[in-house]
């Protein structure tokens, strides 16, 4: 059982459901000690319907779970926080939020890059090594910054390329190392999981967490945490977690299981 998640999105994205406060009520249900809300973060002049929300649902959001955090103070610890990709044009909006308090953490989840304001470059679609080794690039750009607590889904690349090849090992190897070079914990990601395996190349797996990209973070040492990644309310208790747990377990790694978000590095 998992009892502090730092990774939950609310109805602004589009593609999640349920209100914030339901979620509230469901972590404590399960005895969660933190619930963190990560919505993908709205930015000014990006819009990517049913993926993020607009710019202008931002206070709402800051609103309601500083209000939800307050009301349930003395049952369960209630983080703000956005899921961002590594946009260079938004560091200096993401340094604000982290500065002045407005937020608790990020966590980084590289999707897709913006060209002339255009998401464009979707990760998830990525078939070449071009593809990876770009995703690659952005991933570590964004590690180094110092804004993101942890790196969300970072075998994201494999959604929909073939077989774990020579590249495919090669990115994972750098995206290892800079983990470990700068004590940044990888999310083993629960999303996937719950959607079930499908089949890719040769193989039918999920589409992340990635067996091979794994075993390579253990090898090399780097830590992981957990996220269930939870759109909907009942996904932070859903029974098909379990099957996460266990192969989480079965790796044995080091877990981070609690994040201290007010001790922010120097940025």
């Amino acid at each position: 059982m998992i009892r502090h998640n730092y990774h939950t999105h609310t109805f602004r994205c589009g593609h999640a459901i349920g209100e914030d406060e339901e979620y509230v009520m469901e972590a404590i249900g399960l005895g969660m000690q933190t619930i963190g809300f990560s919505d993908h973060v709205m930015l000014e002049g990006v819009t990517q319907v049913n993926v993020r929300g607009d710019f202008e649902m931002t206070e709402d959001y800051f609103s309601s779970i500083r209000s939800l955090e307050q009301k349930y103070k003395e049952r369960i610890r209630i983080l703000l926080g956005f899921e961002a990709e590594p946009f260079p044009e938004y560091f200096s909006y993401y340094e604000m939020l982290l500065k002045s308090g407005k937020i608790d953490y990020l966590i980084l989840g590289n999707h897709c890059e913006l060209e002339n304001g255009r998401p464009k470059y979707f990760f998830s679609r990525a078939t070449t090594k071009e593809d990876l080794i770009r995703y690659k690039n952005t991933l570590i750009r964004g590690m180094e910054t110092g804004y993101f607590a942890y790196v969300a889904h970072p075998d994201y690349f494999m959604g929909g390329y073939g077989d774990f090849d020579r590249t495919c090992r090669q990115i994972s190897e750098e995206i290892c190392d800079a983990a470990l070079r700068l004590n940044m914990p990888l999310e083993f990601n629960f999303a996937a999981i719950r959607r079930g395996k499908v089949e890719i190349g040769s193989t039918e797996r999920y589409l992340y967490p990635h067996q091979d990209f794994w075993k390579i973070a253990k090898r090399k040492g780097c830590k992981m945490i957990l996220g269930l990644d939870a759109h909907a309310p009942m996904e932070l208790s859903s029974d098909k977690n379990d099957i996460g747990f266990r192969m989480a377990r079965d790796l044995g790694m080091e877990i981070v299981h609690e994040l201290d978000c007010f001790q922010k590095k120097e940025i």
